[in-house]
């Protein structure tokens, strides 16, 4: 198994990150033009207490289903954008530039690396020497 760099570790979080928070929007209940309390989207979006003050043409079972598509489009576009993005620089392979230029004692995605200067002279294991 090829070890992430510490920048694909970070990506990967911040994807998951708005990967929850996109799940979570979508999990919230909502109010449709200030008069109906509609469920979360996820859920249907199904319309529940309906105050009758004079809006007129609202509609509370279309209005709230329509509503909730229309979130569940937005968790939907936002959670494929990130996948893309977090894919795309997953594949990147980010390298250090000590790895590439052969300083591989100063190499920060090394172990040995971290714990001190002691370590440098074992066989150097960056991950530039996986692929």
């Amino acid at each position: 198994m090829i070890p992430l760099t510490k920048e694909q570790k970070i990506i990967s979080s911040v994807v998951l990150g708005i990967l929850l928070l996109a799940v979570g929007y979508s999990l919230l209940p909502f109010r449709f033009a200030d008069a109906v309390n509609c469920s979360p989207p996820l859920l249907g979006g199904n319309p529940g207490k309906y105050e009758d003050r004079g809006q007129g043409f609202i509609k509370p079972e279309r209005d709230c289903r329509n509503a909730a598509r229309s979130r569940l489009a937005v968790s939907a576009v936002t959670s494929l954008v990130a996948m893309g993005v977090g894919v795309a620089a997953l594949a990147s392979k980010n390298e250090s530039a000590n790895c590439l230029s052969g300083n591989h004692e100063d190499c920060t995605e090394w172990w040995a690396a971290e714990m001190s200067e002691a370590a440098s002279g074992y066989a150097c294991q960056c991950s530039c020497h996986y692929s």
